[in-house]
C-alpha cells in the first residue's frame, strides 16, 4: 500500500493515487506555514502571522478538494509562487541571515518528482524549468537586496535567529533529500516497469496466446540453434509431429470455443509430458510440432506418453464429457539431413498414421 502510496498504481486507480499524493503534499506544506506562523506572532511579526494564518486555512482546504487532474499544473505553479514569495518576505522582515531562502532549493528535486509521478503532468520538464529558474532568480533577488537595506522587522534576539536558520536549513536539506529519494525511485519504478514490458512483448512475439507454446517464428530459431549444435558437436534430436484426431467436429458440433477448450487443455498434457530441455510448438490450427532434444528412441517413448495420456484425459466441457486422441510422426536427426527434411519426414509419418486408423505414434 504504501508503494502504490508513494509511486502510484499503473491502472484505474492511478488517478485515486495521484490526488492522495498532491493531498499529502499541500498537508505538508500547511503543517511548515503553522509552524512560521506561531513563530512570526510569537517574534511580533504580525504581518507574517496573518500570512501564513490565511495559507495555513487555504493549504487545508485545497487539500481536501483535490480531484481535478486538469488543475494540477495551475496548483504547482501557484504552489511554486507562493512559498518563493512566503521565502522572500520573510526574508526581507528578518534579513538574510535566517536562511528562508535556503528551503526554496528543495521545490527543485520536488517539481522533477510531481512531473514523474503525477500522470496529468505528463513528464513535461517545463515545470522543473520554470521552478529553477524562478528560485535562482527569487535567490539572487534577494541577496541583492539584504545586502543593500536593513531588515524591514528591526533585530531580534540571537536566539530567534539560530533557532530559524537552523529549522530552515534542516527542513531545505530534508524536502531535497526526501523528493530526490523519490525521484530516483520513481525513475528507478518506471524503469522496471518498461522491461516488464518489454519482456510481455517478447513473450507475446515468442509465444502462441492460446497454447504458451512456441509459435512457428521461435520454434524455426531454435531448431536452427539446435540443428547447428547438432553438426558441430554430433548431438542429437529428434522431432514430432502432433495433430489432434477429428479436431473439426469438436468446432462443428460445439463452437470454437469448445476447441480453444480442448486445445487449451492438450498443450497442458504436452508440457506434463516433455522435459524442461524440451520445446513444444503451436505449428498450425491443431497441430504440434515438439523438439526433443535426444534421440528417436527417446522422441518415441515421449510420443507414446502423451498419446496414451490425451486418450484416457476426461474433457469435460459445459457438462458434457469429450473423448479426443491424436495421432504423431516421429523423425530423427542424422548426417546431412536438413531441418525442413526432418520436419517433412515427421508430417508424413503422422499423415500415415491417420490413414491407418489415428490415434497412434509413427516412427518409420
Amino acid at each position: 500500500m504504501l508503494e502504490k502510496y508513494l509511486y502510484g498504481h499503473r491502472g484505474d486507480q492511478q488517478t485515486n493515487y495521484d490526488a492522495m499524493r498532491y493531498s499529502a503534499l499541500l498537508i505538508g506544506i500547511a503543517i511548515i506555514h503553522f509552524i512560521f506562523m506561531i513563530i512570526f506572532y510569537i517574534m511580533g511579526i504580525t504581518f507574517m502571522g496573518v500570512y501564513n494564518t490565511v495559507i495555513v486555512i487555504l493549504y487545508f482546504y485545497t487539500s481536501r478538494i483535490v480531484s481535478d487532474l486538469k488543475l494540477y499544473g495551475r496548483l504547482y505553479i501557484f504552489v511554486l509562487i507562493e512559498v518563493v514569495l512566503h521565502a522572500c518576505l520573510a526574508t526581507l522582515f528578518v534579513g538574510w541571515n535566517y536562511q528562508f531562502m535556503f528551503y526554496l532549493s528543495g521545490l527543485i528535486p520536488v517539481a522533477f518528482y510531481l512531473t514523474f509521478s503525477i500522470s496529468s503532468f505528463r513528464r513535461r520538464l517545463i515545470y522543473p524549468l520554470v521552478t529553477a529558474v524562478t528560485v535562482i532568480s527569487a535567490y539572487v533577488l534577494m541577496r541583492g537586496i539584504t545586502y543593500a537595506f536593513p531588515p524591514l522587522a528591526g533585530t531580534f534576539l540571537m536566539g530567534f535567529e539560530v533557532v530559524l536558520s537552523y529549522m530552515n536549513i534542516i527542513v531545505g536539506l530534508a524536502i531535497t533529500f526526501l523528493f530526490s529519494a523519490l525521484f530516483a525511485v520513481e525513475v528507478n519504478s518506471m524503469q522496471l516497469q518498461m522491461e516488464s514490458e518489454q519482456e510481455r512483448l517478447e513473450d507475446e512475439a515468442s509465444f502462441d496466446p492460446l497454447t504458451h507454446f512456441l509459435n512457428r517464428r521461435s520454434m524455426d530459431e531454435r531448431l536452427s540453434s539446435i540443428h547447428r549444435n547438432a553438426i558441430i558437436n554430433d548431438v542429437p534430436y529428434s522431432l514430432i509431429m502432433a495433430d489432434i484426431d477429428h479436431f473439426k467436429i469438436f468446432n462443428d458440433t460445439y463452437g470454437h470455443d469448445c476447441g480453444d477448450f480442448v486445445l487449451k487443455n492438450i498443450s497442458k498434457i504436452i508440457s506434463a509430458q516433455i522435459r524442461a530441455k524440451d520445446s513444444a510448438c503451436r505449428w498450425g490450427g491443431e497441430e504440434f510440432l515438439i523438439l526433443i532434444t535426444d534421440g528417436v528412441d527417446t522422441a518415441i517413448e515421449v510420443a507414446n506418453r502423451i498419446r496414451s495420456a490425451i486418450e484416457s484425459y476426461e474433457f469435460n466441457y459445459e457438462g458434457k464429457t469429450l473423448h479426443v486422441t491424436i495421432t504423431l510422426g516421429v523423425s530423427g536427426y542424422y548426417s546431412s539431413v536438413k531441418v525442413k527434411t526432418l520436419i517433412e519426414i515427421a508430417d508424413k509419418r503422422l499423415y500415415k498414421g491417420k490413414e491407418n486408423g489415428r490415434n497412434q505414434v509413427v516412427s518409420s
